[in-house]
């Protein structure tokens, strides 16, 4: 059986720098990736096809991507035979596999019920740097006349959206490492900034096909650097629910360090 390692975590986490790390490592992350965009230049490491399927069942439930409440996706039988077919082909060409996408923080009881061998690699980043990076890059949008300005425009015109759907993205991974503790791990954006040492850490958890690969030969800092802003927001109740999932996923970090 192959081993497959899955990479999630919030828009504006890290996901494709780690991705990028994992790519560089040894897994694969599909066959047709994403374009590069001028907020990520260097490329989203995101398979085409895993994106489709799930903006498809998003779509199918009446949501988005911009999704600021808990969701209970229901999956029809035409996207249940493509996430089939997807991973029939993945095992039969690939002994080592997986794929990023930030949407995957709401579908992960579903990819873990079709691949039960499945690894997931969380990563999180401060809210409030998550929040400002996500209006920066929508704002330079709006004023670059690019993609869908009313999509871009409801990061500047509904209150504390970034924030919530952080809240919303991080709650149903902490839902589901709460099910499945052995099979995640999970890291800080600061700390693979720092110089995490994540291919070896990962090839000591599980056993991972992984070479070891420096966690700053894939760093730009003039790409990733910080673009947060204070936590101030519209609602004061976000606050300590916010603070409750960060430290919840901060101990998830130390708790995986302990294990290796």
């Amino acid at each position: 059986m192959s081993s497959v390692l899955l990479i999630v975590g919030f828009h504006r986490s890290g996901t494709s720098l780690v991705a990028s790390l994992l790519q560089q490592a040894g897994l694969f992350i599909g066959d047709r990736l994403i374009e590069p965009a001028p907020s990520n230049p260097y490329g989203h490491f995101e398979d085409g096809e895993v994106v489709d399927i799930h903006e498809h069942v998003l779509k199918d439930n009446g949501a988005q991507w911009l999704r600021a409440e808990p969701l209970i996706p229901v999956v029809n039988p035409v996207r249940w035979r493509a996430m089939e077919d997807l991973v029939l082909r993945r095992r039969k060409e690939h002994r080592f596999w997986g794929f990023k996408d930030p949407r995957l923080c709401l579908f992960l009881p579903i990819w873990k019920h079709i691949v039960p061998e499945a690894r997931v690699v969380v990563v999180f980043r401060n809210p409030s740097e998550c929040a400002g990076s996500l209006e920066h890059r929508h704002g330079r949008m709006i004023a670059d006349g690019v993609g869908r300005q009313e999509v871009h425009r409801r990061f500047l015109e509904e209150p504390d959206l970034a924030l919530r759907m952080w809240l919303t993205y991080n709650s149903a991974v902490l839902r589901f490492v709460s099910r499945y503790p052995n099979d995640v791990h999970t890291v800080a954006f600061e700390s693979i900034r720092q110089g995490y040492p994540l291919t070896s850490v990962l090839r000591r958890r599980w056993n991972l096909p992984l070479r070891e690969v420096a966690t700053q030969s894939v760093f730009d800092p003039a790409v990733t650097e910080d673009r947060g802003r204070s936590m101030d927001m519209f609602d004061p109740g976000l606050v300590a629910r916010l603070q409750n999932a960060l430290f919840r996923l901060r101990r998830l970090e130390r708790i995986g360090l302990e294990r290796v």
